[in-house]
C-alpha cells in the first residue's frame, strides 16, 4: 500500500481560507511528526523524510478511523485537536529514540514514553503532574481503541491520577464565586456597549469606560507611541522617523477589519460569552452556530429561537430570556455591518491577522490580555455554565426542569455539574427536623422537641422537675432546645432577672444553714447563667446579644414575656 492510496485527511471539517487541513499522513515517515506542518507536505514529496513506513499503517489508519467517527458523531474539534497533538508528540519521541511502531510494539513504547515523561516530570519538572496524567491518559485511550483492548493502557503505566485538592463548599466561597461572575459579567456588557461601529470606526486608542471607574485603552495593533520609544536602542533618522508617522497615519485612516479585527474580536468573544450564559450552551454548540432568519416564539418567560421555514416552524435552536432578545437583536445588526449574513456564515465569526476568518474555537485570548490589565478573573464557558446550573438548581429546586434546559440527564447533571451548597443544605436538614422533629412552645425561654419531660442526667438534687408548666423545670429537661437569636438571650436575661428576685426574697431558716445553696432559685440562675456564658463566649455575635442584654435589664427593660411577672415581683419585695 503506497502513500497515494491512504486518505488521513478530516474531510468532515470546514477549514479557514488560508488554514491547512489537518492529515496524520506524516505519522507515516520517521521524523514527520517533529516537522512543522506548513513544510513537512514538501518535504515528504522531496522524500527528505525517507521512505514510508509500512508497518504503522495499518496502526495509524485505525487512530484516523477513530477519531474521524468522534467528529461524525459531533465531537469537539478542539478535542480532536488535542488528540492529534497528543499522538504527534508520542510518534515524535518514537522517532528520536528508533523505536518501533506497529500494531504488536505500540504497547511496549508507549509504556517506555511513559517512563520517560515520568521521569522528566521528577527530574526536570518541566510541566505539572495533571499535564502529565490528561496527556498520556489521552493517548493510552485512542491506542486502546485503535488496539480493541478491554483494559486501558494506562493500568500498565506507573502514572496515577492526581489527587483532588476538593472543592471549597462554604457559603464564603460561593459568594465569592458569584461575585467574581458578576464582576466578569459586567465587563463583558461594558465592552460590548462601548464597541459600537462607530467607536470601533473612530480614532485610536478606543477608550471604553467600565462602571468600575477604570477606563480600557485599546491600540487595535498600533504600537503605543510610549512602549515604541522605549523599544528604541539607536536614534532615529528624519527619513526613519518621517516612514514611521505616514505608518501610524496609514492605519489610523485604514478603517477596515484588516487593521481593526482586535476590537472587533474583543466585542465577539464577549457576545459570545454572554450568549453562552443566556442559552447555557456548551462552546462547541456555540462558536458553530451559523447566521439564520431567526424568528421568536414566546415560551414560559422567555422565547424559543426558530429558523423560519416558509409557512412552517423550523427547529427551535435555542432558548433565551426575554431580556436578552434585544440585546441579541442589536449584535445582529452590529454583525451585519462588518460581515456577511450568508446562511453559511458562523454567527460569532472570530478574525485573525488580515481579516481572515477561522473556524477554530475560541481561546478568549482578547478577554484574558483585558482581564489581567483590571485585575478581574476570567470565567470560561464550562465554568460559566456551571455556576449557571449551580444557580438554577438553587434557585428551583427542580432537577428534572434544570436537567432538560441544561440537555442533560439528571445523572450527568448532579454528577458532573451539581457542586453542594451548604446554605441549601441547611434548609433541607431545617425541613427534615420540621418533618421528623417538630418543635413545641416551652414554658421557658426556647422551644421543645416533645410533650414528654425528661430530667436531664446530673441534675441537682433540689433543680426544679420538668412538668412542661413550670419555666425553670424546663431548663432541666431533655427535650428543651435553646434558640439562636437576640429575642432569646433577652428572654434568657429577663428570667435570670425574675429568679434572682424570687431568691431575694427568700430567707433560710437559720444562720449558716446551707439550704439556701441549694435553692431551686439558685439552681435555675445558676442553669441560665451558663447558657449566657456559652451565648458570650462562642462568637462575636452572641457576645454583642448579651451585652445588649445586660443593658436592657440594667434600664429595666424587661422581656415582655417576663416584664409582668418581674414588676409584680418588684412591688412584692417593696411591701415586704
Amino acid at each position: 500500500m503506497s502513500s497515494c492510496t491512504v486518505d488521513l485527511t478530516f474531510t468532515i471539517l470546514e477549514y479557514g481560507i488560508h488554514e491547512r487541513p489537518w492529515d496524520l499522513r506524516p505519522l507515516l515517515y520517521r521524523g514527520g511528526a517533529a516537522a512543522k506542518t506548513k513544510k513537512v507536505d514538501s518535504q515528504i514529496d522531496q522524500g527528505e523524510l525517507g521512505q514510508l513506513l509500512p508497518e504503522r499503517i495499518e496502526l495509524v489508519m485505525r487512530l484516523h478511523e477513530h477519531m474521524a467517527a468522534d467528529l461524525a458523531g459531533g465531537g469537539s474539534r478542539y478535542s480532536a485537536q488535542n488528540k492529534i497533538a497528543a499522538l504527534r508528540r508520542f510518534f515524535a519521541w518514537s522517532d528520536a529514540t528508533g523505536e518501533k511502531l506497529d500494531l504488536e510494539t505500540v504497547s511496549d513504547t508507549f509504556i517506555r514514553w511513559t517512563d520517560h515523561l515520568l521521569h522528566r516530570y521528577r527530574v526536570e519538572r518541566s510541566f505539572s503532574e495533571g499535564t502529565l496524567y490528561d496527556l498520556t491518559r489521552l493517548t493510552a485511550t485512542m491506542l486502546d481503541r485503535a488496539l480493541d483492548r478491554q483494559a486501558s493502557l494506562s493500568k500498565s503505566t506507573r502514572i496515577r491520577k492526581p489527587r483532588s485538592k476538593g472543592k471549597v463548599h462554604t457559603a464564603r466561597a460561593d459568594k465569592q464565586n458569584l461575585q467574581s461572575t458578576f464582576e466578569f459579567g459586567h465587563l463583558l456588557a461594558d465592552i460590548c456597549n462601548a464597541l459600537t461601529s462607530e467607536t470601533i470606526k473612530g480614532a485610536l486608542p478606543v477608550c471604553i469606560p467600565l462602571r468600575t471607574g477604570q477606563v480600557l485603552e485599546q491600540w487595535s495593533g498600533l504600537p503605543q507611541p510610549e512602549k515604541a520609544a522605549a523599544r528604541r536602542t539607536r536614534p532615529q533618522s528624519r527619513a526613519q522617523i518621517e516612514a514611521s508617522a505616514a505608518a501610524r497615519a496609514a492605519w489610523q485612516e485604514d478603517r477596515t477589519l484588516r487593521t481593526r479585527y482586535p476590537l472587533v474580536n474583543l466585542r465577539i468573544e464577549s457576545e459570545l460569552l454572554i450568549f453562552i450564559a443566556q442559552t447555557g450552551m456548551n462552546l462547541q454548540q456555540a462558536h458553530t452556530m451559523r447566521v439564520e432568519h431567526f424568528h421568536y416564539a414566546s415560551h414560559l418567560d422567555g422565547y424559543q429561537v426558530r429558523t423560519f421555514k416558509k409557512r412552517r416552524d423550523g427547529e427551535v435552536l435555542f432558548e433565551i430570556y426575554a431580556n436578552y432578545r434585544n440585546w441579541f437583536e442589536n449584535y445582529l445588526v452590529w454583525r451585519s455591518e462588518w460581515f456577511s449574513t450568508e446562511p453559511d456564515d458562523l454567527l460569532f465569526p472570530l478574525v485573525r491577522i488580515g481579516g481572515r476568518i477561522t473556524v477554530e474555537p475560541p481561546q478568549f485570548t482578547s478577554l484574558m490580555n483585558v482581564c489581567s490589565k483590571i485585575g478581574i478573573q476570567l470565567v470560561r464557558p464550562r465554568k460559566m455554565r456551571g455556576t449557571r446550573i449551580n444557580w438554577l438548581l438553587r434557585e428551583s429546586q427542580n432537577p428534572e426542569q434544570v436537567a432538560e434546559m441544561a440537555q442533560h440527564t439528571v445523572e450527568t447533571l448532579i454528577r458532573v455539574y451539581s457542586d453542594p451548597h451548604p446554605q441549601t443544605a441547611m434548609a433541607e436538614i431545617t425541613r427534615f427536623h420540621q418533618k421528623t422533629d417538630p418543635s413545641l412552645s416551652s414554658p421557658a425561654p426556647g422551644q421543645c422537641i416533645s410533650a414528654k419531660p425528661e430530667l436531664l442526667s446530673e441534675t441537682p438534687r433540689n433543680a426544679p422537675r420538668p412538668d412542661c408548666i413550670n419555666a425553670a423545670g424546663c431548663l432541666f429537661c431533655v427535650q428543651h432546645r435553646d434558640i439562636e437569636s437576640e429575642d432569646h438571650v433577652w428572654s434568657l436575661g429577663s428570667l435570670r432577672h425574675l429568679k434572682s428576685l424570687e431568691l431575694a426574697c427568700y430567707h433560710p431558716p437559720s444562720a449558716g444553714s446551707q439550704v439556701a445553696t441549694e435553692h431551686p432559685a439558685l439552681l435555675t440562675i445558676k442553669r441560665l447563667t451558663a447558657k449566657l456564658r456559652f451565648f458570650e463566649e462562642s462568637n462575636n455575635i452572641r457576645k454583642l446579644w448579651v451585652e445588649e442584654m445586660s443593658a436592657r435589664i440594667t434600664e429595666g427593660d424587661y422581656h415582655p414575656v417576663w416584664a409582668g411577672f418581674i414588676r409584680l415581683a418588684e412591688l412584692r419585695q417593696q411591701s415586704i
